[in-house]
């Protein structure tokens, strides 16, 4: 039985900003966090994309949708 020497590193950071905080969201499928980018800006948010080595891949601005009640 073997185990692995090291566990697996997101591999895209998500660092959500609203003008007055940040967050950092971590994924390991690219997939999931293009849609988790999305839903936030749609939400208001700033988004920035970011590779686990810290390259910048990509930005999102917020998007004020309204919201039915």
């Amino acid at each position: 039985m073997t185990t692995p020497s090291h566990s697996e590193s997101p591999t895209i950071l998500l660092r959500v900003c609203d003008g007055t905080f940040h967050m950092h969201r971590s994924f390991g499928d690219f997939a999931q966090a293009l849609r988790s980018a999305e839903a936030y800006a749609g939400a208001g948010f700033r988004v920035a994309m970011i590779s686990a080595t810290g390259r910048f891949l990509m930005a999102f601005e917020p998007r004020n949708q309204r919201i039915a009640v």
